[in-house]
């Protein structure tokens, strides 16, 4: 081999093995610390009897085709896949105004209810169904890390995260809880018990999340007015939209503990520049993929399969991720709302965006580019390996903005920079979270 590829590849191993930040190179996968809430639910250990085992032997004794992909559907991935999906599945489908704190705080309460079950222990010493009775056949991965059942516990924390956010959806959301219960069992992997105390574990942890989020302010609507002046937004924002500068942090020391130095009094340098783009390029490619794609949560899932975490390290690589996008949106809009900054097609009305549609609300900092600092960091954090891939993306989502047309470039870089500081204090607070 190349000697500057060996070094090359020793110095990257040793990032991954020696670097004390990654949850990738930790061995203890238990002792994580809940984020807010616990579980006071009690299981009580007890001993498979043959008429437990006879009733999974059973369940899988005339499965069909279609039966086995349901099973690997549910059991695939880690725990808070699917339901991941399925949030933003409805969230998609939603007419009107979605919450902005649905996605962190579903995840959050994933990861409390993982960290309640997986620091759980019990007297019960007997094997899982697959492993004491040859007859009951593995149908998935058995990557537990826990005496109980993770994917039950996410289940059970999802399922009421997401029906109490979208209540006309509650029934869909109880199909999917049954579908998921049966096929957990099908698997192999667990014992009815099990499954259902894990559910119960997310259940009520999610009941105090849910009690949280109606305190939280996200909810709230703004009465105040639009200022005027020279070089302000130009616009009347959404009722919810202001409100975002005021969402209670999850942990901040306050909404505007990152708040950027005033904008320029003077736009027309950067103006020009945004002109002289559009004389030189008549498109941009990664405006419209950053305007139109789920860039970094794709990233996410896709970085928690190829490192192959496990249910533990991945409900806590979520909950990291969606808390820094989570913390950066109350940054970025404490921003916007405290100085109330122009828009390009406003200070020249003859400019036309390539994206067309700006969005409805001031511009300095930019809030792409400021949760993709934020992201960025935190991807950084759990996946040290691939830092540069995530500093090179969020720096094109930067980009992505000015050549669209609706930020100035200065709305991106003080984003950008401000966004990077809320992650680094992000993953500090979740340092202490995590197994040393």
């Amino acid at each position: 081999m190349n000697p500057l590829k060996t070094f090359l590849l020793i110095a990257s191993m040793s990032v991954y093995f020696l670097c004390p930040q990654s949850i990738i190179a930790q061995k203890n996968h238990n002792n994580y610390t809940p984020f807010m809430f616990t579980s006071s639910i009690f299981m009580e250990g007890k001993e498979p009897n043959e008429q437990t085992i006879d009733s999974i032997i059973q369940l899988q004794s005339a499965l069909s085709s279609l039966d086995l992909e349901e099973i690997k559907y549910w059991n695939s991935a880690y725990p808070n896949y699917r339901w991941h999906q399925l949030l933003m599945d409805i969230s998609n489908a939603h007419k009107g105004h979605k919450n902005g704190a649905r996605v962190v705080i579903m995840h959050l309460a994933i990861y409390d209810a993982l960290v309640t079950i997986s620091n759980y222990s019990t007297d019960r010493t007997s094997k899982r169904p697959f492993e004491l009775n040859s007859g009951v056949k593995l149908f998935a991965k058995n990557k537990s890390t826990s005496s109980l059942c993770e994917w039950s516990a996410a289940a059970g924390a999802a399922s009421q995260i997401i029906s109490y956010y979208f209540p006309d959806q509650s029934h869909k959301v109880d199909s999917c809880l049954q579908a998921f219960k049966l096929n957990r069992l099908r698997s192999g992997t667990q014992y009815a018990n099990e499954i259902n105390a894990s559910i119960e574990v997310g259940k009520e942890v999610a009941a105090q999340y849910i009690a949280y989020a109606k305190t939280d302010r996200t909810a709230d609507t703004w009465e105040g007015e639009v200022p005027i002046g020279k070089n302000k937004w130009k616009g009347i924002p959404s009722k919810w939209d202001p409100m975002k500068a005021k969402w209670k942090p999850l942990t901040l020391d306050s909404n505007d503990q990152f708040r950027p130095g005033p904008p320029p009094s003077d736009w027309e340098a950067e103006m020009q520049e945004l002109r002289e783009f559009q004389e030189n390029h008549k498109r941009s490619n990664i405006a419209w993929k950053w305007r139109t794609e789920p860039v970094w949560d794709d990233l996410l899932e896709r970085k928690i399969l190829e490192y192959d975490l496990n249910p533990m390290q991945a409900a806590y690589a979520s909950a990291l991720f969606h808390a820094s996008r989570y913390e950066a949106t109350i940054v970025a809009w404490d921003g916007k709302y405290h100085y109330w900054t122009i828009r390009p097609f406003q200070y020249d009305p003859g400019f036309k965006p390539y994206l067309i549609d700006t969005p409805n609300f001031p511009g300095y900092p930019a809030g792409h580019t400021t949760v993709a600092g934020s992201v960025a960091e935190a991807l950084s954090h759990i996946f040290p390996l691939d830092h540069k891939e995530f500093e090179l993306l969020a720096k094109e989502c930067s980009e992505s903005r000015f050549e669209g047309g609706v930020h100035f470039r200065t709305d991106n870089e003080v984003g950008l920079e401000i966004g990077s500081q809320v992650g680094e204090f992000v993953i500090k607070r979740f340092q202490k979270l995590s197994p040393r």
